[in-house]
């Protein structure tokens, strides 16, 4: 997200009528600083380069696009609701392709997506998931994908799929080695639990049910296929088939995209 993006996003919204110039001066800040007293969400302690995004983030979270936690960092789940945003500003759709891959073995007691409800509950305002989650255990701790200083040691998922992703993340580590598993990124948290609609799409998300985990976001992007998405690697091979033993089927083995993107679902 760049500065000429947050000016089109906050001219959207009519908090900014300067240039779409690139220019983070008086004008965009002061936009910024309107946008979180409306927002009563003073971030005057942040820098503006953190108060800038956050304010683009509380824009594009109010005009339907959930950008996930206003946090002032452009990671992915930003960048795709920029995408969502700009594709609407263009009248184009910003449509996701799933199209399965042909089948390969997987736990079959696993539920398809369309049975997720049943298993897992109802995500949502008033629904049950909110009440049924839990915490996984990391085996060493694990940076965040969007603020690599930022470490955590527990990440957030349904209570059934808590256990087997505590379990699949300790294989990892035991299988690479903690410098290995660092330098190749398998260490960089990138979002569980989040209720939100599918990116590119009205139904909701399996994060939405606590039954998803993405790690190292960058390259290995919603929309990036084999052979481009890292993951897509020799080296990385293992990592997929640990996590599918442990039942985290991996999205670029189901659609050939979104390699970042596990999830306790078959299609």
């Amino acid at each position: 997200m760049d500065v000429r993006q947050i000016q089109m996003l906050y001219a959207s919204a009519g908090y900014y009528r300067g240039a779409i110039d690139g220019d983070p001066g008086p004008l965009t800040r002061d936009a910024a600083a309107v946008i979180e007293r409306n927002a009563n969400a003073i971030r005057s302690h942040w820098p503006w380069s953190r108060r800038l995004i956050a304010a683009a983030q509380t824009v594009l979270d109010a005009q339907g696009h959930e950008p996930g936690v206003i946090d002032g960092y452009a990671g992915h789940n930003t960048a795709e609701a920029l995408t969502s945003w700009l594709s609407e500003q263009a009248g184009v759709p910003a449509d996701v392709s799933r199209a399965p891959l042909p089948s390969r073995p997987t736990r079959t007691r696993l539920p398809r997506q369309a049975e997720v409800a049943t298993a897992y509950g109802t995500p949502g305002p008033g629904g049950t998931v909110e009440q049924r989650l839990g915490w996984a255990e990391t085996p060493a701790p694990m940076r965040l994908d969007w603020d690599l200083d930022t470490t955590v040691t527990r990440l957030r998922v349904h209570a059934i799929c808590a256990a087997p992703l505590t379990a699949a993340l300790a294989a990892v580590l035991e299988h690479y080695g903690e410098a290995e598993w660092r330098r190749l990124g398998l260490d960089r948290y990138a979002g569980g639990y989040n209720p939100r609609r599918m990116r590119g799409g009205t139904s909701w998300s399996m994060h939405a049910y606590g039954c998803a985990v993405d790690i190292f976001a960058a390259p290995n992007g919603l929309r990036t296929p084999c052979p481009a998405a890292r993951f897509c690697g020799s080296e990385y091979q293992p990592f997929l088939d640990i996590m599918e033993r442990h039942g985290w089927l991996s999205a670029i083995r189901l659609w050939g995209a979104d390699a970042m993107h596990f999830q306790m679902a078959r299609l």
